[in-house]
């Protein structure tokens, strides 16, 4: 195939990210929408989602980019139980601490990854990319400070929200090391399915494990359509294209994204602070997004990998 018949169909990585966050906003809405406790929705979201996933696992097998090795092998379920640690801890977290507090700190991993992305993997951020990852981050203080509670009897959830942030770091650098060789539907697939496993054993191991309901289910599958694999999948398939930290970036439009969705759809009115807020962190993602290469896809780089 010619470069620019490969080029032709590979999706800009600029939008791509573009269309993941505005996927990932939808979770909000759809996990009140279900009503069910937190284990539950995750081990039975990522569990459709790893078998929604199949038929291109299989492609992904027939191309010999699925992991291989007990080194590589280990690092994705590793990956795997970070991404069941982010969305456990930082749930868990809102239990002793303020939504805002919560929401704030787990925010924190752009600032994580930066370093061990420049440590560990070798990469360096343009001066633009790290200006709109801190203009982000002073937006998600924005929107948050009217209601931030740090210290005192919150500690403790204040460190369940920071190692929720720090695990999805550590997904992020590990998908972006091991994706440059493994297919991005067999990476996603087991990694939601360890997840999926992590979910129900907690589930089991708090004493809520059931069977959904219909309506739980209605849900949870549109969790897994729209907000995993059309959210967390693409990120996936975004950090072989882009510097980590522009992923990590990308995270943080979920939240003004997703009260715009909520004004829409349920007539819930944000906040001035979550309006200003909202505007800033669109604004860093913009400018983090205006980067030179994340406009167009890289021309080597077929659109199924």
């Amino acid at each position: 195939m010619s470069a620019a018949a490969v080029r032709s169909r590979t999706p800009s990585p600029g939008w791509a990210l573009v269309a993941a966050t505005v996927a990932v906003s939808f979770s909000a809405i759809l996990i009140k929408a279900a009503g069910d406790d937190p284990a539950t929705i995750v081990w039975l979201r990522m569990g459709m989602a790893a078998v929604l996933l199949a038929p291109w696992v299989l492609r992904d097998a027939s191309r010999g980019v699925l992991p291989k090795g007990p080194s590589q092998f280990g690092l994705v379920l590793v990956s795997g139980v970070f991404l069941a640690g982010h969305f456990l801890l930082w749930t868990a977290s809102l239990k002793y601490t303020s939504i805002a507090a919560s929401v704030f700190l787990v925010s924190l991993h752009p600032v994580l990854v930066t370093p061990l992305g420049k440590r560990l993997l070798g990469e360096r951020v343009s001066r633009r990319m790290l200006a709109g990852g801190g203009l982000a981050i002073i937006g998600m203080l924005v929107t948050c400070v009217g209601d931030l509670r740090v210290g005192g009897g919150a500690f403790g959830g204040d460190l369940l929200a920071l190692a929720g942030g720090l695990c999805l770091a550590g997904y992020l650098l590990i998908g972006r090391s091991v994706r440059s060789n493994l297919g991005v539907a067999g990476y996603s697939a087991i990694v939601y399915a360890v997840v999926c496993a992590i979910a129900a054993l907690t589930a089991a191991a708090g004493g809520v494990a059931h069977l959904p309901s219909p309506r739980v289910a209605l849900a949870c599958f549109g969790l897994a359509v729209v907000c995993t694999i059309g959210g967390h999948t693409v990120y996936n398939w975004a950090l072989r294209h882009v510097p980590v930290l522009l992923v990590s970036v990308s995270f943080l439009g979920e939240p003004p994204l997703a009260a715009v969705l909520a004004l829409l759809i349920l007539a819930s009115v944000p906040s001035l602070a979550t309006i200003a807020g909202g505007v800033l962190i669109l604004a860093g993602l913009a400018l983090a997004l205006a980067e030179p290469g994340t406009r167009s896809g890289p021309a080597d780089l077929a659109i199924a990998q």
